[in-house]
């Protein structure tokens, strides 16, 4: 199974829009996807033999901090990965901007993300009470970016 990491192109928009749904139900897409578009530096998505498996959303907070703000898989490409791929490259993009910092948030039940996080030595900080749409916690969390 070849993964290639890559830009977004207009022709990934339907596919990362499942991914979203799939991953994320009920919320709105659509509307993610124009926001990501406007207002985010990078989108890359996950390409196996030109299917979209997967996507990383970043933006930069401030001068010295960037964010991912959305990464999701297929659920049947999940735990191959790719997912680690996808944030490997999303690091390294924020790092060649300048960023000496990651932040994230996650929900405090996502364990799968939480273990991946951990691997790549994101760290809590804080706990965001209610703040999913469901009234579910959240985790900020933060990794250092070593100059390397």
């Amino acid at each position: 199974m070849q993964v290639v990491i890559r830009e977004y192109s207009i022709r990934d928009f339907n596919e990362v829009l499942e991914i979203d749904k799939e991953a994320f139900n009920p919320r709105n897409p659509s509307f993610d996807m124009f926001v990501y578009l406007t207002y985010c530096n990078d989108l890359l998505v996950a390409d196996i033999g030109n299917k979209v498996v997967g996507y990383v959303v970043t933006m930069d907070v401030d001068k010295t901090t960037g964010k991912i703000v959305s990464i999701a898989v297929r659920k049947e490409f999940r735990r191959h990965g790719i997912g680690e791929a996808l944030l490997r490259e999303a690091i390294k993009r924020l790092r060649a901007r300048g960023k000496k910092k990651v932040a994230l948030e996650v929900r405090v039940s996502n364990e799968p993300a939480l273990e991946l996080y951990k691997k790549l030595g994101f760290k809590i900080v804080d706990t965001i009470p209610g703040y999913y749409s469901d009234g579910e916690d959240a985790y900020y969390m933060v990794l250092a970016i070593n100059e390397q």
